[in-house]
């Protein structure tokens, strides 16, 4: 009969088993590196944790931090009132910037680019679809805002001198919330990545059809690898107007296709060299204008 309690199993025997040594220790390591590898899970935890407390600012002063809308504009004031150099401005929607400003914000950031503190501005091509935006571009130029225009711009942010970058949250996404950036290598690439998309970027229109460089500026476009619906948006004329325009060029230069005509425009003079393309990849357009 067995004196075992319900419920309980009968204690061990402190008996040594005569086992070959070299199964008990594969087994000793395998309860080893069982430990270890839950010590590397923990591990793996706590870091990540730590992580997710640096981007919150409860740790330190992160390279990289998340923006409330509450803050941003006070923010963006306190960066063009703060730091040095040129401010660059990559600008997707207008309605809902990079760097976001209530209006006396906007009023002081003006009045600091009046003041001469450069400011370089790329725009997205569907601001030229709306009216309300191109005046509002336009009274920045009048104070001194260099600006230039690409079909596609792909993301936004804001670059304030070499020190800080206000950037949405989600790339291409100018409804995200906002992210301040402070470290400097990635200031840096941005930076770098601005100054690009400025060199593949056209210049402002300042006016519409009419101009004595009219041919000029076409085949510039052609050569830049511009389609025709993108031409016509720049200059301001109809879908129409540019094919029959680019079939009295080919006429005139004795061009069979478009890629002759951008040959023969430079041969001729009429266009100095073949720039580079202006689109970023996956250029398109077609996006809803907004306005600043």
């Amino acid at each position: 009969m067995s004196t075992t309690a319900p419920g309980r199993r009968p204690a061990a025997r402190s008996t040594l088993v005569d086992e070959d040594p070299r199964a008990i220790l594969a087994r000793a390591l395998a309860s080893v590196q069982e430990r270890r590898t839950q010590d590397d899970i923990e591990l793996a935890e706590a870091r990540h944790a730590l992580a997710r407390l640096r981007d919150t600012g409860e740790d330190r002063e992160p390279g990289v931090a998340r923006v409330t809308l509450e803050v941003a504009s006070s923010l963006v004031q306190e960066l063009v009132a703060t730091t040095t150099g040129p401010m660059r401005q990559l600008i997707m929607s207008t309605s809902v910037g990079a760097t976001p400003q209530d209006d006396a914000v906007d009023a002081y950031t003006r009045d600091v680019i009046a003041a001469g503190r450069p400011q370089l501005a790329v725009y997205d091509a569907s601001l030229l679809d709306d009216p309300e935006a191109v005046a509002n571009a336009a009274s920045y130029r009048q104070i001194g805002e260099q600006q230039r225009i690409v079909e596609d711009v792909p993301t936004e942010f804001g670059v304030y001198g070499t020190e800080a970058v206000v950037c949405v949250e989600t790339w291409g996404d100018p409804g995200s919330d906002y992210v301040l950036v402070r470290e400097p290598m990635l200031v840096a690439a941005f930076i770098a990545y601005f100054d690009e998309v400025w060199a593949r970027a056209l210049p402002m229109p300042s006016g519409r059809v009419g101009g004595d460089d009219d041919d000029e500026q076409l085949l510039d476009l052609l050569a830049r690898g511009y389609k025709d619906e993108a031409i016509a948006r720049y200059l301001g004329w109809s879908l129409r107007t540019v094919r029959r325009r680019v079939a009295r060029l080919m006429e005139e230069l004795g061009a069979r296709t478009r890629f002759q005509l951008g040959a023969q425009a430079v041969r001729s003079g009429r266009l100095s060299e073949a720039p580079r393309p202006g689109t970023l990849p996956g250029a398109r357009l077609g996006r809803a204008p907004a306005s600043r």
